[in-house]
């Protein structure tokens, strides 16, 4: 009887061990994995923070092109309206001194 009550109680003591053991691995891994999630979490952090500066340097200098293009546009309008002014000016023989003129 007293070999098979140690025999129980080595084995139930065996039991526990191993149960303490994957418990402790078990918390072991769950802190690593808090750890990595904490990291991942931070890195998604600064690639959002980096594509939202990048957006917005996109999108300004998108309107920068945009407003030196239409500054271009104007002032090919006003140099196409001098030079078509100074054409029929000279085709019809006249100088803006003879307009201020009359």
């Amino acid at each position: 009887m007293n070999t098979q009550l140690a025999f129980a109680f080595g084995m139930l003591a065996m039991v526990a061990i191993i149960m303490l053991v994957v418990i402790v691995v078990g918390i072991v891994k769950v802190i690593r994995h808090d750890k990595q999630f904490k990291n991942i979490k931070e890195e998604i952090g600064y690639i959002h923070r980096h594509i939202t500066d990048t957006e917005r340097n996109i999108y300004s200098e998108i309107s920068e092109t945009r407003n030196r293009f239409e500054q271009h546009i104007d002032e090919l309008k006003k140099e196409l309206q001098a030079y078509t002014d100074s054409r029929i000016d000279k085709a019809l023989g006249t100088t803006k001194k003879q307009i201020l003129k009359d």
